[in-house]
């Protein structure tokens, strides 16, 4: 492949990186903390088991210090409580608190209002084009991330 379209997509890669954490979408979260909500909230929607940090970690593909700090810094916010299993007094689950759920989901709502906008300005055929790219994109870097350390 052409060097020079592979240094385009790390250039725009690195704007849209760039533009996303500098025009700072969220107002009460960061980005870490929004999506283990997003997680949480789900998990407690669909009324499946909740949620450990280490399963949390492994989902959200942070390091175990990072999730832990992330972790203790929602629950410094009281956006989340642990919860420890009655069946195992080991397991602590990780809940998104209800007087929260209010805070996630204006949170969410903005992100959705980017989503929107962006996807007015694209027009319906290339947001599909895109959604379809940024998915085949992203199922490129997990097989890259698998074989680089097999």
């Amino acid at each position: 492949m052409n060097l020079r379209y592979q240094e385009d997509l790390l250039r725009v890669w690195i704007q849209m990186s760039m533009c996303i954490r500098g025009n700072r979408i969220l107002m009460d979260m960061s980005m870490n903390e929004m999506i283990i909500c997003s997680m949480l909230f789900k998990r407690q929607q669909e009324g499946g088991e909740l949620l450990t940090a280490a399963e949390l970690g492994r989902k959200t593909r942070m390091l175990k210090s990072q999730i832990n700090k992330v972790l203790s810094n929602m629950e410094r916010k009281n956006l989340i409580e642990r919860v420890r299993s009655s069946g195992d007094r080991r397991k602590v689950y990780l809940h998104l608190r209800e007087d929260q759920i209010r805070t996630y989901l204006n949170e969410h709502q903005r992100v959705m209002e980017l989503v929107g906008f962006v996807a007015r300005e694209l027009g319906e055929e290339k947001l599909r084009t895109l959604t379809t790219l940024v998915d085949e994109a992203t199922q490129a870097v997990d097989r890259f991330q698998k074989e680089e350390f097999q």
